[in-house]
């Protein structure tokens, strides 16, 4: 088991802002980020690949300085905001393909999509099932030239469980769940339940966060904020509490989202981290 941070946790920082947040004086680039993580004991740095532009145009020599010179690894989380749009956008397929290739030149084990966003929950299931399963089974011929496992967030676009069995269903080695505690709860289901019933094996990423859940705003495209873990709806400690005590054996890694009014980004991912680290430290 592995445990890291997502670069989505400073979206403000990057220049993306959601409708519940004004902008970011400060701003990074990805050496910034790179840097944050050498600052911490985490061992992987999750780069969301919406932040660093054209592929081909990425300073591959650089991060693999970085990835010698502090002995981390890098992981892509590829497809923020939508992704496949539910099979609408052929064309991200891609740029998916194309982030691929370069996981290989950092030798990047995991690469995380999404299929779509909380947009897209309310559209037809098998409809998008259909168009998406040919998608899938392409991107997955690229990623077995280069061993690298793909694994699908729940990402608020399907019910938790139909994309847990959709993965089931293409029953693929590299093929697994990149599983959001907080979007399982903002589909109306329970992070811990769903992780009882299932297969962990077939989980390879885990994005632990934590949520409040605000009157009025209980469905998929309400507001969510991030709140400090264990402080939340989520239930974050008794999922990592499971996850340990079953032998996860794959990737944690902190995920913030849009905050909680009086917070601040650099302050709850170094809480959040300690919450990560200690909860781990109890289970050695």
């Amino acid at each position: 088991m592995k445990l890291g941070i997502d670069s989505y946790s400073f979206h403000r920082f990057f220049g993306e802002t959601t409708r519940w947040e004004i902008a970011s004086e400060v701003q990074w680039s990805l050496i910034d980020f790179l840097e944050f993580v050498a600052g911490t004991t985490l061992t992987v740095a999750s780069l969301q690949t919406c932040y660093l532009g054209d592929p081909k145009d990425f300073d591959v020599a650089m991060v693999n300085s970085w990835r010698k010179q502090t002995g981390k690894e890098i992981v892509f989380t590829w497809g923020h905001p939508a992704g496949l749009n539910g099979g609408k956008n052929v064309d991200a397929l891609d740029d998916a393909i194309d982030f691929l290739t370069l996981a290989k030149q950092l030798e990047i084990s995991q690469m995380r999509i999404v299929l779509g966003n909380h947009y897209n929950f309310d559209e037809d299931i098998d409809f998008r099932k259909n168009l998406l399963k040919p998608m899938i089974s392409e991107l997955l011929i690229h990623a077995a030239k280069y061993n690298i496992l793909i694994s699908i967030e729940n990402h608020a676009d399907f019910p938790t469980q139909v994309l847990y069995d959709l993965i089931s269903e293409i029953d693929h080695p590299l093929l697994g769940m990149c599983f959001d505690f907080a979007n399982c709860l903002r589909v109306g289901e329970s992070p811990i339940k769903f992780l009882r019933k299932n297969d962990l094996s077939k989980i390879f990423m885990v994005h632990v966060k934590d949520v409040k859940k605000l009157p009025g705003e209980a469905s998929p495209v309400g507001w969510w904020p991030t709140v400090d873990w264990g402080t939340g709806d989520v239930g974050t400690k008794e999922c990592l509490q499971y996850l340990l005590d079953e032998k996860f054996a794959y990737l944690l890694l902190v995920e913030l989202s849009n905050l909680f009014h009086g917070l601040d980004e650099i302050s709850v991912a170094k809480r959040a981290i300690v919450f990560l680290e200690d909860q781990v430290r109890e289970k050695m």
